[in-house]
């Protein structure tokens, strides 16, 4: 006859694995239905998309452009150009080959310096010859140099570009490492870049200020009349 006892455990034991078995299976499947639901309830955001090859120096247009949507990734939303920057786009220049269906970076394209053609140039100074350093982006300055020849202002209502991030004094530190970024013609910047080789460059914040006549500011020099005995005998008559 079997003993009373060991039937009872045995059927507890019974009982006890299936009722384990029945509540790890729930435990599973309540998991891949909260997961399948996380996933529903998953956030996205559009972007923008190459809808064709975008070739390196070319200027984008808006049939360039495509959105879609992704997941909502910090990381990833932090370097693609949102959906809602689409217009900015056009017109800016691409500084690689972007494939079509390759999302569209924000290092990827850079806005055109100016639309009358001038050029981007960065000059090293100090901040007490830039007004102290009290400029933003958008400033207008005009552009002093002293050298051994004198004092002439040569360039005038030149757009400001760029300046240092806030808390930054330059790439070789110190006051004497701040920058700034023209906006400048051909000529002014043969005449900054010989003026920073050879002399002292001052900028002085135009901004809403009259424009200056360089010309008349800088007149030309009027050739010194010689004696006639002194200009025969430089003509060699």
């Amino acid at each position: 006859m079997q003993n009373t006892g060991e039937s009872f455990g045995g059927r507890a034991r019974a009982r006890f694995g299936t009722t384990h078995f029945v509540a790890v299976a729930a435990g599973l499947l309540t998991a891949l239905l909260l997961l399948s639901w996380t996933r529903g309830q998953e956030q996205l955001i559009s972007v923008v998309l190459a809808a064709e090859d975008i070739r390196a120096g070319t200027s984008v247009e808006a049939v360039d452009l495509r959105l879609t949507e992704i997941p909502a990734d910090s990381t990833v939303a932090a370097v693609i150009v949102p959906a809602t920057a689409a217009d900015q786009l056009v017109g800016q220049v691409a500084v690689r080959f972007i494939a079509a269906g390759e999302p569209i970076l924000r290092s990827d394209l850079r806005p055109v310096v100016t639309e009358d053609g001038r050029r981007a140039m960065s000059i090293l100074l100090p901040p007490a010859n830039a007004v102290g350093g009290d400029l933003v982006v958008g400033d207008q300055v005009d552009v002093l140099v002293v050298s051994d020849e004198g004092t002439r202002f040569v360039a005038e209502d030149v757009p400001v570009l760029g300046l240092p991030p806030e808390g930054q004094s330059g790439l070789v530190g110190g006051s004497s490492g701040w920058w700034v970024v023209l906006a400048v013609e051909d000529l002014d910047a043969l005449e900054i870049a010989d003026g920073v080789e050879h002399g002292t460059i001052y900028l002085l914040r135009s901004t809403g200020t009259p424009t200056l006549s360089i010309r008349e500011l800088n007149p030309p020099e009027e050739p010194v009349e010689q004696p006639p005995e002194e200009a025969a005998v430089a003509s060699g008559d």
